[in-house]
């Protein structure tokens, strides 16, 4: 008995999410990647709501504590749609994922970006709303295709990021390399509940 005792004293305690997102209403965009499975679940553990987002119908639908939402087209102008759809309702921020999906497609992800901007301004800068784009680095430093997309979107982003900040809209990056899942989950929810400051136009690299 007093062995058993003993044992269970020195099992490790389980360490359960922050409800740091209590109440905030958040789309992820590029959800059925493997960060975005892991990611979303992360944020709905946190109190989240989530809206999962994706062109693949099949996937999405199999994602847990999610509200799945279908791409359909080409992403920049089905979000061009959705986001006029959405109108001014409650959301409080945007995970982009689309450049892990896409992380060579330099003109595809800053069309995304420039979607999500035009889409979901009502709804987001009523609450000073958020965009954060996760970028992966190249596992290769002579993958020149792969190694231009974080600069390219950063730049793009440092644009947006100084001619929306009077509208309470923030755009914050993180350049995420391989390996680094764990911190990149905790600084993403971390931004989405401005523990980490008021950032825009920030380039976090991990």
């Amino acid at each position: 008995m007093l062995d058993t005792m003993t044992d269970a004293a020195k099992a490790p305690v389980p360490i359960l999410p922050s409800p740091v997102l209590t109440g905030k209403r958040i789309i992820v965009l590029g959800a059925c990647c493997g960060f975005g499975r892991s990611i979303s679940s992360s944020l709905a553990a946190s109190g989240a709501q989530v809206v999962a987002v994706d062109t693949n119908a099949d996937a999405i639908k199999q994602m847990a504590d999610a509200v799945p939402l279908t791409l359909k087209g080409p992403p920049d102008e089905a979000l061009r749609r959705v986001g006029r759809a959405w109108g001014d309702a409650r959301l409080d921020a945007v995970l982009n994922l689309m450049p892990l999906r896409h992380p060579i497609r330099i003109d595809l992800n800053i069309a995304v970006l420039q979607a999500i901007v035009q889409g979901f301004m009502p709804a987001l800068c009523p609450r000073e709303g958020q965009i954060l784009s996760v970028v992966a680095l190249p596992e290769q430093a002579l993958d020149v295709a792969a190694g231009a997309m974080a600069p390219a979107l950063a730049s793009a982003q440092a644009a947006l990021a100084a001619a929306l900040h009077r509208d309470g809209l923030s755009l914050n990056m993180i350049s995420l390399r391989q390996g680094a899942v764990t911190p990149a989950r905790a600084t993403v929810t971390g931004m989405l509940a401005r523990t980490l400051g008021p950032l825009t136009g920030a380039d976090l690299r991990l």
